[in-house]
């Protein structure tokens, strides 16, 4: 049979109590340190990521690079093999020459409308902002049911 004890008696080789006070100063030094080690985890993770993402630039350049040889490279065969065509080489430098511009013409007009400043506003996220300002401001003015209509409304 087990000796009685009392309910609110520590057992033995428990860790005492602590005060409410002594807990939260332990709470704000761990949170501390949580947070320390969280940030530092960002830094190194950002660290990696432009690493690679340099990497990966310089790469992507250097593929551009030899792609737009390789394309000169085919527009000087595509001179050759319609110089017999026309009878001379510099007509036919002008015909490829010309198609040339126009399509890279064609390219950076595409280009252009895509980069208008109406193109880049992130639509979506701005009516969504938008939506949750007058939700929130909807609980403001009247707390309680509208507010739950509203989400409801929303979902």
């Amino acid at each position: 049979m087990e000796p009685y004890t009392h309910p609110y008696e520590p057992e033995v080789g428990a860790a005492p109590e602590r005060s409410i006070g002594t807990l939260f100063r332990e709470l704000s030094r761990e949170l501390g340190t949580l947070l320390r080690q969280e940030s530092e985890l960002a830094r190194v993770e950002i660290r990696q990521k432009a690493g690679q993402f340099g990497s990966g630039v310089s790469e992507l350049g250097a593929g551009a690079l030899v792609a737009f040889a390789g394309f000169l490279i085919l527009l000087h065969a595509g001179v050759y093999a319609l110089g017999p065509l026309f009878d001379s080489h510099a007509l036919a430098a002008l015909l490829v020459g010309g198609v040339a511009v126009a399509v890279g013409v064609l390219l950076l007009m595409r280009g252009r409308g895509r980069l208008k400043a109406e193109e880049l506003v992130p639509a979506r996220t701005i009516d969504s902002l938008r939506q949750d300002a007058e939700l929130a401001s909807s609980a403001v003015r009247s707390p309680g049911t509208d507010y739950v209509r509203n989400i409801e409304r929303r979902a």
